[in-house]
């Protein structure tokens, strides 16, 4: 339990609202202050030698935090939300208009978003935290939580839920990032007036949108995004390490999301496992795509695993900046997924049957006439829903050969039992309808088209009345690898806990090992939270390292690495890693070496 030791200078009190010390130079807890900007004010001026002084900063829970402007931060930290009881909300970060009237949010990829994180070589982390896009005025919806630039950064964010996000929640342009994104609920997205099709939940690898070492998406629920959920291509940045690049996107669930759920350039390095599609592709596909402007269709319709041909990059700007690719060397998985249309989005697909729909151009002189005088006319109508509604398309199945596979991915069985209302759909296709008629919106023109049912543009309900589970009787229940429930496991609370535990009943095998002379114990307790203990033992006097690492193999601790007597030795980890930083809640490998002995046993850390 966090507590309070230490009330800051008076100045801070009355300015800033209660900002209270949680063991002094470590956790600084910022109480709820009624001053729009208070709490992302204090933390930028919060430093001493370019560093903060706190290494985490707890904002109050149950509270509304009003933002002014973006939060800028370049140097390693984490912002939390203070646990919550039942029948209260989350730590809740909102948008809101300044002193004057005005937004103090600069328009732009990098200063629209509520943070940005620019460092070098830093750690950054976001969790237990509701972001609300929509401005507290309803004039606007924000671009996203978060944006990182700089270079070589460590980015975490778990248990952070975001709603009414108008472009992409999470968009990396920095150079070799390194993301964990788990255990996060993204929903409800509105759009830029009049937008469509450009936005999504993680945007984060080749060209514009920055470079990648690895990337983890796990247990998250996406809903409503208005383009590709991932977009994640191309190759290395320059003078990036040809081992990055991986993407592992695993356990997630997609649903209503206007377009395929990954972009299908995606990069070299890309893992699709036990994630569940829910009407990806909601927008529909049509004969003639390209007269209402929907670039990513394709001709003939492509399936829920959409993955195209890219041929070499050849511009010579490009490949100077690292973005060279081998199409032919590709390591793109999909295994264990399952996907379902919804009746709902079948109608849509069905729409107008092979009539079809037509309309005038308006040109820019405000008629629909082109230089002769005549009308411009053009007509489009929906694929046949068979072309629409499927996993795999020939243009796809075609990339077999350059190592693009896939297994055990399967269509839901009529025993579904979908739970989520149908009218987040039925609200989607009437805007989707809408610009599908001509190209354009003509009746939603704002981004405020949510659909709670307190009917409220710029408030949240909590807890979140959607519901993303289906039936247990499902195939589904147990499509994913090793019987495991498809898609965000947080749907499934006991499951969850069960997948856990299994993740930890199956140790890696000892190398080289002979227990009587040289072991390592089981970490006790185990779940633990805050601290466990790991004991070994060892027959003589040796050089040992005993370090902590995450399931992508990097290190994040080491708690010795000296020589030690013969004996039983016992050290005690707190979940933080090398920069005092508290991990994120998951599993982790334990390994003792001693020359060429080694032993790796699994522990996870929970919150």
């Amino acid at each position: 339990m966090l507590k309070s030791i230490l009330i800051r200078f008076t100045l801070c009190i009355a300015v800033f609202g209660s900002i209270s010390k949680l063991s002094a130079a470590d956790t600084t807890l910022i109480a709820h202050s009624a001053t729009p900007g208070a709490w992302e004010s204090f933390i930028m001026a919060d430093t001493a030698n370019g560093m903060y002084n706190a290494d985490v900063y707890v904002l109050e829970s149950n509270k509304i935090h009003y933002q002014v402007s973006t939060l800028e931060l370049k140097s390693s930290v984490e912002i939390i939300g203070a646990p919550y009881a039942d029948g209260e909300f989350p730590a809740t970060i909102q948008q809101i208009p300044n002193s004057a009237g005005a937004s103090g949010f600069i328009d732009g990829w990098l200063t629209s978003s509520s943070i940005l994180f620019n460092g070098v070589n830093q750690k950054f982390k976001l969790h237990n935290l509701l972001f609300n896009g929509m401005r507290a005025d309803g004039a606007a919806s924000t671009w996203g939580v978060l944006v990182t630039s700089g270079e070589g950064n460590h980015i975490t964010v778990d248990h952070v839920t975001s709603v009414h996000h108008g472009v992409i929640t999470y968009l990396n342009v920095a150079k070799g990032e390194t993301w964990q994104l788990t255990n996060n609920t993204a929903v409800q997205y509105t759009s830029y007036a009049g937008g469509m099709y450009f936005g999504g939940f993680f945007w984060g690898g080749g060209g514009w949108g920055g470079s990648l070492e690895s990337a983890v998406i796990q247990n998250n629920t996406i809903e409503g995004v208005h383009g590709n959920p991932i977009v994640f291509w191309v190759g290395q940045g320059a003078g990036e390490s040809t081992a990055g690049n991986a993407l592992h996107v695993d356990h997630n669930t997609f649903v209503n999301t206007i377009d395929a759920v990954r972009f299908p350039l995606l990069g070299n390095n890309g893992h699709f496992t036990n994630n569940l599609f829910v009407n990806a592709q909601s927008n529909g596909q049509t004969k003639n795509h390209s007269n209402t402007n929907i670039a990513l269709n394709h001709d003939g319709g492509v399936g829920k695993m959409v993955t195209r041909y890219q041929a070499p990059l050849s511009d010579s700007a490009a490949t100077a900046q690292g973005w060279a690719y081998d199409n032919t060397a590709r390591n793109i998985h999909f295994a264990n997924n399952v996907w379902h249309d919804t009746p709902e989005l079948l109608d849509l697909m069905a729409w107008n049957g092979t009539d079809g729909w037509c309309w005038n151009v308006q040109g820019a002189s405000g008629d629909s006439l082109d230089a002769d005088g005549n009308n411009v006319t053009l007509c489009d109508t929906m694929l046949a829903v068979a072309d629409q509604s499927k996993w795999m398309d020939d243009s796809t199945a075609a990339q077999a050969v350059n190592g693009v596979t896939e297994m055990n991915n399967v269509k839901a069985d009529a025993n579904f039992g979908w739970a989520l209302s149908n009218v987040y759909i039925n609200a989607q296709i009437v805007r989707t309808k809408d610009w599908l008629d001509n190209g354009a919106h003509n009746t939603h023109t704002t981004p405020a088209w949510l659909h709670q049912t307190d009917d409220s543009p710029t408030a949240v309900e909590w807890p979140l009345v959607m519901d993303f589970s289906y039936a247990t009787t499902s195939n589904a229940y147990t499509a994913a690898e090793h019987g495991y429930p498809a898609g965000d496991l947080n749907a499934f609370p006991s499951k969850k806990t069960e997948w856990m535990a299994a993740m930890l009943s199956t140790d890696l095998a000892d190398v080289n090992v002979t227990p009587s002379k040289f072991v390592l114990a089981q970490n006790h307790p185990n779940p633990f939270n805050p601290t466990t203990e790991i004991a070994f033992t060892l027959d003589q006097r040796a050089n040992v390292n005993l370090s902590i690492y995450n399931m992508l193999g990097q290190k994040v601790k080491t708690l010795a690495s000296e020589f030690k007597n013969a004996g039983t030795h016992t050290l005690q980890w707190n979940g933080r890693d090398e920069m005092g930083q508290n991990v994120s809640t998951g599993v982790y490998l334990y390994t003792l070496t001693s020359g060429s002995e080694s032993i790796t046993k699994k522990m996870a850390f929970m919150k």
